[in-house]
């Protein structure tokens, strides 16, 4: 029976630790300076601060380059997410909004990679 009873509390100690380190990970990474980078087929074309609210429509990238889909990104509440998109998938739509630094938004048909990164 103490036996059991040590495992019950080596395991509610690990779980609660475990709690504690999610949260605080949370906290942390929710209050950090992040920005968004947006390549376009493996090069940045443009850096985004999560901290202002704004919408982007991207098509023409200039030096005679375009997206095969015109697409809207749309930051607000520190968070970013793909809006509008005319490609027949919609999987970055689907992807939803993005909030963490590591998190990625991507669009194969277009070559967009959205990357969250620390500013």
């Amino acid at each position: 029976m103490k036996k059991f009873k040590f495992d019950f509390i080596l395991i509610a100690i690990l779980v609660a630790s475990l709690i504690i380190w999610i949260v605080a990970w949370t906290i942390n990474s929710s209050k950090e300076n992040k920005k968004a980078v947006i390549d376009y087929d493996g090069n940045t074309i443009m850096e985004v601060s999560l901290d202002k609210d704004q919408e982007i429509k991207l098509y023409d990238l200039g030096n005679g380059k375009t997206l095969k889909y015109e697409m809207v990104i749309v930051v607000e509440n520190n968070t970013i997410r793909v809006s509008e998109n005319n490609c027949p998938n919609h999987d970055c739509i689907k992807e939803g909004k993005k909030d963490k630094i590591g998190d990625v938004i991507v669009c194969l048909p277009n070559k967009i990679i959205i990357r969250i990164v620390k500013a």
